[in-house]
């Protein structure tokens, strides 16, 4: 179809009504949640660390670091140390972030299971998202993008073991009973 007759058919679409705009804006949002992963069963083991999409780290992560950082990271056994920002939970932790040389893969470690695990509850199969803040703290963000789903009535009847997808936050519970003194409730009597 040649130019003319797309423009007859689009002037003849707007002049039908079938076209109500005659401007369209299209709008792109960049998503600034540059690293994202679904977590496996060996990123929550006693291995105690996460590995990252090595496509992503070196598009979105390695361009921002100096040549000191980023030797660290390349070639030291103990990576380079930075802050890890829950923005969910408003809290900081410290983690170390290398490549393994072995696989050219790269990983968080030093406190992964007990600071981001065990605290968060994560399971098999929620997907986290992570972006490097290059101009403030000069670590990563970290967020909870998807939770696994809550078993079934069906998986209940299964063998396979339940876990509630999200449970109390114990530090909610403990700030609970003490701040506002709660009790166990008392029986009535028969």
């Amino acid at each position: 179809m040649t130019m003319i007759k797309r423009k007859r058919k689009d002037r003849a679409r707007e002049e039908d009504g079938d076209h109500d705009d005659l401007l369209e804006l299209k709008l792109s949002r960049r998503d600034p949640w540059t690293v994202k992963k679904k977590l496996t069963e060996s990123d929550l083991n006693h291995l105690n660390r996460l590995i990252l999409p090595s496509d992503q780290v070196e598009k979105h992560v390695l361009p921002f670091f100096n040549p000191e950082e980023l030797n660290r990271v390349l070639q030291s056994e103990n990576g380079f140390e930075f802050t890890v920002k829950d923005v969910d939970q408003d809290t900081n932790h410290l983690l170390s972030f290398r490549r393994v040389k072995s696989t050219r893969s790269y990983k968080l470690g030093l406190n992964w299971i007990s600071q981001f695990v065990k605290r968060r509850r994560l399971q098999k199969g929620d997907v986290i998202e992570m972006l490097w803040d290059n101009y403030g703290s000069r670590g990563f963000y970290f967020s909870v993008l998807e939770r696994t789903d809550v078993p079934t009535a069906d998986h209940v009847n299964s063998n396979e073991p339940v876990v509630a997808a999200t449970l109390p936050d114990p530090d909610l519970c403990d700030i609970a009973r003490t701040d506002l003194q709660l009790r166990q409730p008392i029986p009535p009597e028969p």
